[in-house]
This record gives structure tokens, sequence and C-alpha cells, in this order.
């Protein structure tokens, strides 16, 4: 009988340890719920404190790149005035002087102005592409 009596105490103490155990695990399950929970908050405060700050930098990003836009903008409007000006300049300058060129080479002999005439075509070309 003491056998008997030997390992029912032993099943007795084997249960005893398994029930502290899954005591102790609650517990300890516990504290680490405690303490993500604290975590948590935490990094959730972080995260809402980077995403406004996100915020504020993308907001200034975008009225730093509306204001290179407005900027650039205006610059190539001046440019395209500016060469528009100059493109009438350069046709009321030069006409003239064609048209000197073409009498001149009218009174040439043939060869002179057949030699010339493919030049007068490319600059009358390239001031009607430029107008």
């Amino acid at each position: 009988m003491d056998i008997r009596k030997s390992l029912t105490d032993a099943g007795y103490i084997a249960v005893g340890l398994g029930v502290m155990g899954v005591q102790q695990a609650q517990v300890r399950r516990r504290q680490v719920q405690a303490r993500l929970g604290e975590t948590g908050s935490c990094v959730a405060g972080r995260a809402r404190d980077l995403q406004g700050r996100v915020q504020a930098h993308g907001q200034t990003l975008d009225a730093k790149a509306r204001e290179a836009r407005d900027r650039a903008e205006g610059t190539v409007n001046q440019t395209v005035t500016r060469v528009q000006e100059l493109a009438g300049e350069v046709t009321t300058r030069v006409e003239p002087v064609i048209v000197q060129v073409q009498a001149t080479a009218a009174e040439l002999p043939e060869r002179v102005a057949q030699a010339i005439e493919p030049v007068t075509a490319r600059v009358r070309e390239r001031l009607t592409r430029a107008a």
C-alpha cells in the first residue's frame, strides 16, 4: 500500500504543480498585457505626433511647390513674350534685306543667281518658321 499512497501523493503533487504553473502563466500574461497596453498607448501617441509633423511638412512642401510653379510660369511667360518680340524684330529687319538681295540677284548673271536662290529660299523658310 505504500506504493499506492506514494503514487497518489505524486499525482496530487503533479496536479498541484500544474495548477501553480497555470496560475503563474496567467499572472505573467496579465503583466505582459499591461506592459503592452502602456507601450501601445505610447506608440500610438508617438504615431499621432509623427503624423502631425508629416502633415505639417507636407503642407509646407505643397506651398513651396505652388510658389515654385508660379515663379516658373511667370518666367516662361516672360521668355515667350520676349522671343515673340525678337522674332518680330528679326522679320522687320531681315525682310527688306532679302528684298534688296533678290533685286541685286536679278541683276547678276544667270549662274550667280542660280547659286544664290537656294540660300535665299532657306533664309525665307527660316523666317517663316521663326514668325
